[in-house]
């Protein structure tokens, strides 16, 4: 009798476990029908990814003119400006994600953590809305990206950003920025030769990008060499003029330059 019931229960189960299998992951619903805006769109996410934000609000921005009907790059968007503008972003998302999918409103109800009014709380909003994303769409790349840099062990942020770059590099897809990430991580626990690795090969996936040179430049301007570091910024600012973290850093490098010479 002990042993019919254990089938009965297993027998009950077993449609269950069909279904979860049969569970495909969500994505956040990033495109429209319009091919071009699409095609924008998916440049801003990778230019964003890259902390080419200079570069992603032209693409986002391009995006939504183009195609009305997105609300995702609004979302981008809404971050990168400020007063007026940033409200409107905020508001057309919201207007625009209605009848999406569960993860694509999680996305736009990022937008609602107040962050003046208590930092640490909104962190743990924040990280438990990546969480419940990356739960959702387990199988998307920007998600998981995201996800990941809420992991507070060090240890074990590597060995996710480390599976991500081995996913994305079977799939034949860039992985220059999980390295760049992988580069600061490094950096912070002291490991700089594993840190200089990666920026390194960030440099070689990205050569046309420009934060992969910003990156390097950082390392060595953090290392107390300012020469090569203004090098890696002149290229930053040879591959999009308008970097403007490259051009600040540069500008503070060449003042203390000047400051030194005059001491000699």
């Amino acid at each position: 009798m002990k042993i019919g019931k254990q089938l009965v229960t297993i027998l009950m189960l077993l449609p269950l476990l069909v279904i979860a299998q049969e569970t495909e992951s969500q994505y956040i619903q990033w495109t429209g029908d319009d091919e071009i805006a699409n095609a924008l769109v998916g440049a801003g996410i990778d230019c964003a990814m890259n902390i080419e934000f200079e570069k992603a609000y032209t693409f986002f921005d391009a995006a939504v003119a183009k195609d009305p009907t997105l609300f995702a790059p609004h979302v981008m968007l809404r971050n990168f400006s400020k007063g007026e503008k940033r409200a409107y972003h905020k508001e057309q998302a919201q207007k625009l994600v209605e009848g999406k999918n569960e993860v694509s409103k999680l996305y736009v109800s990022l937008m609602n953590i107040k962050w003046k009014d208590n930092e640490e709380n909104a962190r743990m909003q924040r990280d438990e809305i990546w969480k419940k994303m990356h739960e959702l769409a387990f199988d998307g790349k920007f998600v998981h990206f995201r996800y990941i840099q809420t992991i507070k062990d060090e240890n074990a942020r590597i060995a996710e950003y480390e599976k991500l770059a081995a996913e994305l590099e079977e799939a034949d897809r860039n992985s220059g920025h999980v390295h760049n990430m992988l580069g600061y991580t490094h950096y912070a626990m002291g490991n700089k030769d594993k840190a200089k690795a990666h920026f390194e090969k960030y440099v070689e996936l990205r050569p046309k990008g420009y934060n992969a040179y910003d990156s390097m430049a950082e390392f060595y301007m953090n290392e107390g060499d300012n020469e090569n570091a203004m090098k890696y910024y002149n290229k930053a600012l040879m591959h999009y003029p308008g970097a403007n973290n490259a051009k600040d850093k540069l500008e503070e490098l060449k003042k203390k330059k000047e400051v030194s010479e005059a001491q000699e």
